[in-house]
């Protein structure tokens, strides 16, 4: 059959630390969906080495399903950690490419995604990201952090949360463009975001940001303690402490949720202490949020892996529920997101934008 946009044939990447998300989707429709895990026997020097590995994953994939590479429209992909963007479907050429081997904004697996795609189609179909990780639609006022030397950034979960702030929209019987929402997107990282009239005004940074610790980052902290820290260990050191062993890991040496839950369920009163403590920062974080809205968000969102957790959105709830509507959608849409995106600017619905501009292609 001959692709046209109300059929269109797209292939879905997105890669993380530890999985390789591949779906083939048709017509609207997900046809067929891995997340194939990512273990190497050795660890990569470079990010960019591991390419070739999660390439042949991939292949693998394609092969298993009969997906026809020559006959697909676009190749849909996670974006990385690239110049800030606005929100949309940004078309990856060199200069991105580029951007994403050499890591030149921060190394994340998902800068791993769109080199994956130009492994497999290179230049005989387009390849786009949707909604990256630095989409930046803030106000001057906005990234004044309070020391001239340091600007606020806009790093957060974007795909999903634009994913469920659109969903929440029409439920509400609303265009996503009216509406504002405080949204917690919880899981192996954290974002709390502010979303006024569909423009993300506020974010706390999910990467060596701000916001409330998480399973195994550090988020916002006292500064004399963070001071005395940097001074006593290197710097590679402090990165790795404040990134991967904080949060659940650093008190608790698990990054694993449901195990912290079963520890809680045992009479393990560290594990309550500490879940309690991150209870109370997202909800002081998204209480903050709310603020920025004025009070006048439609609805308070939370999103993400661990709000399959019925203890944690009991607790949250509790918090918040005094200050508005409050809408629960767990787990993440990710893959979803990311097709209907692609789909969206091969229908013309949605404008292809070039790198680093940012700027609509003419």
């Amino acid at each position: 059959m001959t692709s046209s946009t109300d059929d269109p044939k797209i292939l879905v990447l997105n890669l993380g630390n530890t999985s390789t998300k591949v779906a083939y989707f048709e017509g609207g429709r997900c046809r067929c969906e891995e997340a194939i895990p990512f273990h190497p026997a050795t660890p990569y020097e470079k990010l960019a080495d591991e390419v070739p590995e999660r390439t042949a994953a991939v292949r693998g994939f394609i092969e298993r399903n009969g997906v026809d590479l020559a006959a697909l429209d676009i190749v849909s992909s996670r974006g990385g950690i690239l110049s800030p963007l606005p929100a949309g479907v940004t078309r990856v050429n060199a200069e991105m490419l580029d951007d994403l081997r050499t890591c030149r904004f921060a190394e994340h697996a998902s800068n791993l995604s769109a080199q994956v795609a130009f492994e497999l189609v290179g230049d005989s179909k387009p390849i786009v990201i949707v909604d990256p990780i630095v989409v930046d639609e803030f106000t001057d006022v906005v990234r004044i952090s309070g020391v001239p030397e340091i600007e606020r950034a806009s790093r957060l979960h974007t795909l999903n949360i634009r994913a469920v702030a659109k969903r929440a929209a029409a439920e509400l019987g609303k265009t996503y463009a009216e509406s504002s929402f405080a949204v917690a997107h919880l899981g192996s990282g954290f974002s709390i975001v502010a979303i006024e009239s569909g423009r993300i005004a506020d974010v706390t940074d999910a990467q060596m940001g701000e916001g409330p610790f998480s399973v195994d980052r550090a988020g916002v902290l006292p500064l004399r303690g963070l001071m005395k820290l940097c001074y006593s260990k290197p710097e590679s050191e402090v990165k790795a402490i404040l990134t991967k062993k904080s949060g659940f890991m650093g008190y608790l040496g698990t990054s694993d949720f449901r195990e912290v839950e079963r520890l809680i369920d045992e009479g393990d009163t560290e594990a309550k202490l500490i879940y309690d403590a991150m209870v109370y920062q997202i909800a002081k974080n998204v209480g903050a949020y709310w603020t920025a809205l004025k009070g006048k968000g439609d609805a308070i969102l939370l999103t993400g892996g661990m709000v399959k957790s019925e203890r944690l959105v009991t607790d949250l709830r509790a918090y918040l529920d005094h200050l508005g509507k409050v809408m629960v959608f767990p787990g993440e849409d990710e893959m979803n997101a990311l097709a209907v995106g692609a789909a969206a600017a091969l229908a013309g619905d949605e404008p292809i934008r070039t790198y680093p501009t940012g700027e609509p292609e003419e």
